[in-house]
């Protein structure tokens, strides 16, 4: 976090020079130790803070890439003349238990072509889709793996 606090500054401050540097670097030491003072603020929170962005980044890597594939599914049922859409409404129950995490799964699923969430409550997704396997085994893909490790 000092290292955020130091950056801001150097934003903020619009220039760099020494001077600007080493007046950084007083008041983020002492913006740190306030926190860590007055606000039970560990240097523990830092590492899973930054272990969650790191999480996070993987996340979207992981959501360019199912949202590829599913791209890729969906052109080939519209180009495709053979292919008949069978649409549904599919029901599934994740283990995710925070709301944060359940609404970016429900916007990911959303974002997908050939899906979009209706309902979410409690947990349970309600999904209407283009073809049932747009969405089958979603309950283990690495989207909700993905958000899970966020989660713990």
């Amino acid at each position: 976090m000092f290292f955020l606090y130091l950056l801001l500054w150097v934003i903020f401050s619009m220039r760099l020079g020494a001077g600007i540097m080493v007046a950084g670097f007083i008041l983020s030491i002492a913006i740190y130790r306030f926190a860590y003072v007055h606000m039970d603020y560990k240097i523990t929170s830092d590492y899973k803070l930054i272990r969650k962005w790191f999480l996070a980044l993987q996340y979207v890597f992981i959501l360019v890439w199912e949202t590829a594939k599913s791209v890729a599914a969906v052109l080939r049922i519209v180009y495709n003349p053979t292919i008949k859409v069978k649409p549904r409404i599919t029901y599934f129950q994740t283990s995710l238990k925070t709301n944060p995490a359940l609404v970016v799964l429900a916007n990911s699923v959303t974002l997908m072509p050939g899906s979009v969430v209706i309902a979410l409550e409690k947990g349970w997704f309600c999904i209407h889709c283009l073809d049932p396997s747009l969405v089958a085994d979603i309950e283990q893909s690495a989207p909700v793996r993905q958000l899970q490790k966020i989660e713990e």
